[in-house]
């Protein structure tokens, strides 16, 4: 399956080359008065693949926010099956997709790095079923109780919760 995939990115590679001079549509409408994007992710995304690629586009979600003139605050809420894909040894548990989950491990340090990316947490339910505990999690999760609690906690302050799976 990797191997059709990639065959079909280098297939589409010119062509995407070309539509990245296109110009993009814009979101004027919905973001007419809005100067700051406030959005929890709620990931829970499993599948390495799927969830690098989710992460791609949370990635030009900010950047088509900031493109757009609005400041983007995140936040992540890591739960579920993802919590076991966050951790330090879950490369070489998953030997078959070790290299892409060190992808996901490179790109949540790149999007924590981003300017308005605020907090990125695990549901400790969520980690204590995986057996995970902090000292597991890769750098800069940070567990926490609950994240439904958060979540609304972060609902209460403004952020919108768009689901990843």
């Amino acid at each position: 399956m990797r191997r059709v995939v990639f065959g079909l990115v280098c297939l589409f590679l010119p062509w995407l080359a070309v539509a990245a001079d296109v110009p993009r549509p814009d979101d004027s409408h919905a973001l007419q008065g809005i100067e700051e994007a406030r959005i929890l992710w709620d990931v829970t995304a499993a599948d390495p693949d799927a969830l690098l690629a989710r992460l791609g586009v949370i990635e030009q979600t900010y950047r088509d926010l900031e493109r757009q003139s609005v400041t983007p605050r995140m936040v992540f809420g890591f739960r579920g099956g993802s919590v076991r894909l966050l951790t330090r040894d879950a490369p070489d548990r998953d030997i078959q997709n070790a290299q892409t989950i060190l992808q996901i491990h490179a790109r949540l340090a790149e999007l924590h790095a981003l300017k308005g990316v605020e907090r990125m947490e695990v549901c400790s339910i969520a980690s204590r079923r995986a057996g995970i505990t902090q000292n597991d999690l890769i750098e800069p999760l940070v567990e926490v109780g609950n994240t439904f609690v958060t979540a609304a906690a972060y609902a209460q302050r403004g952020y919108a919760k768009i689901k990843i799976d």
